[in-house]
């Protein structure tokens, strides 16, 4: 999921994602992860993707530089999410 560049700064992503985080807590999931390019490899673009994900609650969890190649290292993110109904 994500939103093109040109529609950035829009609140589009944060629609897409509060939807998700609804459809997902109505289901009993109680994480939602994401995989991004880690702050250890400088680029501007993908800088704004992880503030993005901060802002919405995500928090680092752990790097994982071999899964896209040492020049790509990735972090894992994750946040909680309430789920909605009997648990």
């Amino acid at each position: 999921m994500g939103v093109v560049p040109e529609e950035h700064r829009q609140g589009i992503g944060r629609l897409l994602l509060a939807e998700a985080e609804t459809r997902l807590a109505t289901a009993g999931v109680e994480f939602l992860q994401v995989k991004t390019l880690s702050s250890r490899k400088s680029d501007d673009g993908y800088d704004k993707t992880r503030a993005f994900y901060l802002s919405r609650g995500f928090r680092p969890l752990e790097e994982l530089p071999e899964i896209w190649g040492a020049d790509n290292p990735a972090v894992q993110m994750i946040k909680a999410i309430r789920p909605i109904g009997p648990t």
